[in-house]
């Protein structure tokens, strides 16, 4: 996990779409990393919270705790449903 004190608001993988705990002036919560394989390039390299997109200058004040923990099925989903390439 990268040090907390000078997080850049990108997660430990930043090439890899996935999702990651944030803690932020809205609490702790899984926010959706939108990496270098996200199909569309004009989105990648931002997160996604519900509707609302957030750039990494966004959350650099906040902490990264780590990748949510998903089981195999469920990050297949994940993967298929975005279009991604498996992990």
């Amino acid at each position: 996990m990268p040090d907390l004190e000078a997080w850049n608001g990108r997660p430990e993988h930043p090439e890899s779409s996935g999702w990651h705990w944030i803690e932020d002036a809205d609490g702790l919560r899984p926010l959706l990393w939108r990496g270098d394989d996200w199909p569309e390039r004009i989105d990648q390299g931002e997160w996604q919270d519900g509707y609302a997109v957030l750039s990494a200058r966004d959350l650099s004040r906040g902490s990264y705790h780590g990748p949510v923990a998903m089981t195999p099925q469920l990050e297949a989903l994940f993967r298929s449903r975005w279009f991604l390439p498996a992990l």
